[in-house]
């Protein structure tokens, strides 16, 4: 199934309604909306979104798992980093 950019996945209802649903879609939320990053196409299974430098880019996977560099091969985990200022960025918005 291929995944629509720009997209992540949400509770349609009960008390979470609207909430991300997974680590994954909250990053994927936080770069969309709190950095204002346009996801692009990508060939493989991470999700590719520009980075702050013009060869840079940050790369989505699997448990809100998130690199940036050029390439997946040439990259290095910014997890930490990025989780943090989602937090962050989440609690200064109101949201969860």
């Amino acid at each position: 199934m291929k995944q629509e950019l720009n997209h992540y996945n949400k509770y349609t209802k009960g008390p979470k309604e609207g909430q991300p649903k997974t680590l994954t879609d909250r990053v994927i939320r936080f770069l969309i909306e709190g950095l204002k990053k346009t996801e692009l196409p990508s060939k493989n299974q991470y999700r590719k979104f520009p980075g702050s430098k013009p060869d840079s880019f940050y790369w989505v996977g699997n448990a809100g798992a998130c690199r940036v560099g050029k390439n997946i091969s040439g990259s290095f985990s910014m997890s930490s980093q990025v989780h943090l200022n989602m937090k962050l960025w989440e609690r200064k918005e109101g949201l969860k």
